[in-house]
């Protein structure tokens, strides 16, 4: 019986840009209610859940998986994902309609258009693009595994400066008159948006609540909404907001500066814009402080954590009116335990896998209950706490999970349902929080073979290692240290590594990823980091052995990025536009909103 790694990779691509294209060229199926226009989304959850290659229907067939393989390349992570991967296959004249699930496709014979423009990007140093004060002073919260969230208006189009935005959260109490919660940008280009305005312009600042925004906000398909959770003590909050795009005085200014939004709960308070938050106090009077909230788009479903050990479920997120499930909502995890972020098997299990401040990795039902195989355990010994979300492959059936411990790095590989543990892989030696690995692009386009990059410590020593780790038809192998991050005497328990960004930048082939280290950088050659944070940039091998070229790193002078870091990077898609492709991410030294330009990068 053939395996998806036995089918043609060009197959796969050109009918998975077929399906996307008729996905971003057509309005969603009118039972999600959803608004006409769908965009691209990156938010954080497109790094925790992700597919390799499903293969073909006929291959879902011969192996009993058809349901499974329907609702993976129906879901909409998944064809945002083939959007992003194929950019070049998006290009062609015309592509024959294929009789697969999922929305119409365009007349028989009609172009199918440039996805992100033509030509290859520019060659451009790396260099910061714009940076934008957003919360007020400096030593800003140490939150490296929050992500911006980046909606592109029209993926089939160039970059637009008015319809393209990127959120941030700020992570610091919310006040009426001094300090926003959360912030929108447009007009993110530089040099294609530089005649419309300042780069970039300040859609919205606004004060939401006195709680905190400590986790990543979740973006709607037709980037009219954005969910996040607000951190109070003794009662959190889940929001929806309804953005005003209009950039108007109304909206706020800066982070000394902000606006409320006019109308909460249905109770309109002002006219100066036209923002709605609908926001629900979760039940039980809890705190969360690790868990964004994951959406289930098909469902309109939201899951959040808390810190009490209990997961809870949220109705009509972007489509209705968001409301918190009842019983057997929310569902007692483990009590006492704080929870990561959670995420959802849109493939064959259905579950939901979180992990806990106890060093396990949690699974439960679609109908909120304990799976059969309720937990299995990640990290051992003194403060094994899991920080990250899991990373799920819905296709291979996959979880990878992280967890600190009193004596190593611990990675480890399940299933959905955590029947057993199927890999138990030790990085390295202890003293730095551990978060996200990421997947090179030969995973994606195969059935799940290729490499997991990986940042760990030495052997005894608190120095961060990059890890390339082989993977065959979903099975983690041997991992090899194949680059030292800092100087060897650059060690401590705070030199963290941010969550690892993986980018193909399909119209040049080139396989990137990118990472920084909190603290430190090379403080020898050029540029020199000293103990400030270097952002890495390294080009991966695309070819069997993988051999790992590690004279191809890249680095910006961390002068101006200061020494706690960077948050989660979020990465723009390969255009041909200038002043596009870009890394989005927060300066947790100066308190930045960043974009940093990643064409060209050597």
């Amino acid at each position: 019986m053939k395996r998806p790694s036995d089918f043609p990779i060009n197959g796969l691509r050109l009918v998975a840009v077929t399906l996307l294209t008729a996905w971003v060229l057509t309005p969603a199926p009118a039972q999600q209610n959803q608004s006409p226009h769908v965009g691209l989304v990156d938010d954080w959850s497109h790094h925790h859940v992700i597919f390799s290659n499903p293969g073909t229907l006929e291959d879902a067939m011969m192996n009993g998986r058809r349901e499974a393989w329907q609702r993976i390349v129906n879901d909409p992570r998944y064809r945002m994902q083939q959007v992003r991967r194929n950019a070049a296959f998006s290009q062609q004249a015309s592509i024959p309609r294929f009789g697969f699930p999922g929305p119409p496709g365009p007349p028989e014979g009609s172009p199918v258009y440039p996805i992100f423009g033509n030509g290859s990007p520019k060659k451009n140093p790396l260099h910061t693009d714009w940076a934008v004060q957003i919360v007020g002073g400096s030593g800003g919260p140490a939150y490296l595994n929050v992500y911006p969230a980046k909606y592109t208006f029209s993926p089939v189009a160039a970059p637009s400066c008015k319809n393209d935005f990127v959120v941030f959260v700020t992570g610091v109490t919310g006040n009426s008159t001094q300090a926003a919660n959360i912030f929108g940008f447009n007009n993110l280009y530089a040099s294609t948006c530089a005649a419309t305005g300042s780069i970039p312009t300040t859609l919205f600042a606004y004060f939401i609540g006195t709680g905190k925004l400590e986790t990543s906000p979740a973006l709607s398909l037709d980037g009219t909404k954005v969910a996040f959770v607000e951190s109070i003590t003794g009662g959190s909050k889940f929001h929806v907001l309804t953005m005003d795009k209009s950039g108007s005085s109304g909206n706020g200014t800066a982070f000394n500066s902000p606006a409320a939004p006019c109308t909460v709960n249905g109770v309109k308070s002002c006219s100066t814009n036209t923002a709605v938050d609908t926001n629900v106090t979760m039940s039980g009077a809890v705190m969360v402080t690790r868990s964004p909230p994951f959406v289930d788009y098909s469902g309109d479903i939201a899951y959040v954590g808390d810190d009490a050990g209990k997961l809870h479920k949220f109705t009509g997120v972007f489509t209705g009116t968001p409301a918190e499930a009842g019983s057997p909502w929310p569902f007692t995890v483990a009590s006492g335990v704080t929870l990561s972020g959670p995420v959802f098997d849109s493939g064959t299990s259905q579950n939901i896998l979180v992990g806990g401040s106890d060093g396990k990795l949690y699974c439960v039902t679609k109908a909120g209950a304990a799976c059969s195989t309720p937990s299995i355990t990640v990290g051992s010994g003194t403060s094994p706490a899991i920080l990250d979300t899991p990373i799920l492959d819905s296709t291979t059936e996959r979880v990878l999970t992280e967890a600190n411990s009193n004596t190593n790095a611990v990675l480890t590989e399940t299933t959905p349902a955590l029947g057993a543990a199927i890999n138990l892989t030790t990085v390295g030696g202890s003293g730095t929080d551990l978060y996200s690995p990421a997947f090179d692009n030969a995973y994606y386009t195969s059935g799940g073979t290729g490499n997991l990059y990986f940042c760990g410590n030495v052997a005894g020593a608190a120095t961060p290692e990059l890890y390339q780790i082989p993977i065959s038809n979903g099975i983690v192998g041997t991992p090899k240290a194949v680059f030292q991050l800092v100087n060897t005497n650059d060690t401590g328990a705070s030199v963290d590594c941010s969550p690892l960004t993986e980018f193909f930048n399909s119209t040049q082939n080139i396989d990137y990823l990118f990472l920084s280290v909190k603290e430190h950088g090379f403080n020898t050659g050029t540029p020199n980091c000293q103990d400030n944070t270097c952002l890495m940039s390294f080009i991966l091998p695309t070819t069997s052995p993988f051999t790992f070229p590690t004279t191809a790193k890249s680095t910006l002078a961390g002068g101006s990025l200061g020494p706690l870091g960077t948050s989660g990077m979020i990465v723009d898609n390969d255009s041909g536009t200038t002043g596009t492709s870009q890394i989005y991410f927060g300066n947790l030294q100066n308190n930045n909103a960043t974009q940093v330009s990643q064409s060209g990068l050597q």
